[in-house]
Parts: structure tokens; C-alpha cells; sequence
């Protein structure tokens, strides 16, 4: 391998790196948001990463669709599960049980 390329393999790698994180902020804070308006308790303070695939979506175009999970609880007893499904950078569902 050229150094330029495992040069531009690294770069490459970081910005995918950044933008992962990027998601991964923006998922807990709107988790945070969506537990907030709904009167719900955001356990963990977190939101996990459970899928990430490629996707293409007509409207959109292509892009990586991520699936992140978060627990909340109404009672501060019984855990629930709730489910942020984003294409790109954008979040395209906010999932909970009511």
C-alpha cells in the first residue's frame, strides 16, 4: 500500500469516526428531549449504537441508516425500551411504547 493511500485511508477513517459521534450525540440528546416531552424517566443517560448498514432511500439518496436504543422508564421500576432510527446525519424516526 502507497503511503498516500493508507494516508487517505486513515483520513477516510477519522471522518467516519467523527461523524459516528456526531449521531451518537445527537441521538442522546433528542432520547433526552423525546423521554422529556413524553413525562418519562431517560435511564442511563445513553443511547447504544445497534445497527449500522447501508441505505438508500429514493428521497434521500445513499447514506448509512443507524439504529440507536435507549431505556426509559414511566415509574422508575419497570424498563422500557425506545428506539432512534436515523439516515446520514438525520433522524428520520423516534420510536416508544405508549
Amino acid at each position: 500500500m502507497t503511503p498516500l493511500a493508507l494516508l487517505l485511508l486513515i483520513v477516510v477513517l477519522v471522518w467516519f469516526w467523527q461523524v459516528s459521534q456526531h449521531c451518537r450525540d445527537l441521538a442522546i440528546v433528542t432520547a433526552r428531549e423525546t423521554c422529556k416531552r413524553q413525562g418519562v424517566q431517560f435511564l442511563d443517560g445513553t443511547a447504544s449504537l445497534q445497527t449500522i448498514r447501508p441505505y438508500f432511500k429514493h428521497a434521500n439518496g445513499p447514506g448509512i441508516k443507524r439504529t440507536y436504543t435507549f431505556d426509559y422508564s414511566e415509574d422508575g421500576i419497570e424498563r422500557r425500551t425506545g428506539c432512534i432510527i436515523m439516515h446520514n446525519a438525520r433522524i428520520s424516526a423516534v420510536l416508544v411504547d405508549s
